[in-house]
């Protein structure tokens, strides 16, 4: 079986309309509501979660969405996708895979014509990405109206099926070749809720105005810890490496710390860069839709 790219699958990413993106009114509001959000799910899905708790993870099952969108979920084209795109090894994806079964948002589809049996995304699995993609689509209306219609049809199965197509193609391309502007968040991004420790920090120190905000914040390490249900020295470790890429500094006094501007500069890149990939995905899947009726 082999994997058709679809239409607009060889088009640059639109890197040239990013400084232009950057300064639309509405960049603050977006990222608060996409930060906040990301820590509000957390809770009000416990499930996805508990097991996909970095966005490599995360990355694979948009990938399983792809795969089924795109001509079958099986075992060895998760592997092979995933050990090509460089999100996961291929035997990290089949213990991830397997997770997904236990936690039933995987189960096994019929055989047909003597083949293997595919794997099938169940509908709590569709509705936790469902749920988790709006988040970031509601977050975009603050800057753009290219979204809307998305938005309106969000809950189509065919029209988030073709979403989740294109998103996993671009994920693909993305990770052959990751932009250097990003990779401090990228880093982040595979240490387990490294992204949602960072959000964590952000949101607590948020009073309005500005996101995110430049002064101090107090945290509590065991406090978070608990909340993402990790140890105290791997929150620790998360914040050393948030340290590291310049974003935070100890503050006067155990448990406070200081927000940088270079975490609120650097932050604006890094939502320009998925508010932009979330609008051509948007893009692509209503072309392919197109493609699908008129042929």
């Amino acid at each position: 079986m082999t994997d058709t790219p679809p239409p607009g699958h060889n088009r640059p990413f639109p890197y040239n309309q990013l400084d232009a993106f950057l300064t639309r009114p509405g960049l603050d509001e977006a990222m608060r509501s996409s930060v906040r959000g990301a820590v509000a799910y957390y809770d009000a899905a416990p499930t996805l979660h508990r097991d996909v708790k970095d966005v490599s993870r995360f990355l694979l099952g948009v990938l399983a969405l792809y795969l089924d969108a795109s001509g079958g979920l099986t075992h060895r084209r998760l592997r092979e996708l995933s050990g090509k795109s460089g999100i996961l090894s291929a035997g990290t994806a089949t213990a991830v895979l397997l997770r997904l079964q236990l936690i039933g948002y995987v189960t096994r589809a019929e055989a047909a014509n003597g083949h293997s049996r595919p794997y099938k995304p169940t509908p709590a699995m569709e509705a936790a990405f469902r749920g988790r993609m709006r988040i970031e689509f509601e977050a975009l209306t603050h800057l753009t109206d290219e979204v809307d219609l998305m938005l309106a049809r969000f809950d189509e199965p065919e029209v988030f099926a073709m979403l989740m197509a294109m998103m996993g193609d671009q994920s693909m391309m993305a990770a052959g070749s990751p932009n250097p502007d990003i990779a401090a968040f990228n880093a982040l991004a595979v240490r387990s809720a490294g992204l949602l420790i960072l959000f964590e920090v952000m949101s607590k120190a948020d009073t309005g105005g500005a996101f995110p905000p430049v002064g101090e914040v107090e945290l509590s390490v065991a406090a978070i810890a608990r909340h993402y249900q990790v140890s105290r020295s791997h929150v620790l470790s998360v914040l050393r490496d948030i340290e590291a890429a310049g974003w935070i500094e100890k503050g006067p006094r155990d448990g406070a710390w200081i927000l940088t501007p270079a975490l609120r500069a650097d932050i604006r890149i890094f939502y320009g860069i998925t508010y932009l990939g979330l609008i051509r995905a948007t893009e692509m899947a209503f072309e392919r839709l197109e493609a699908k009726k008129a042929g």
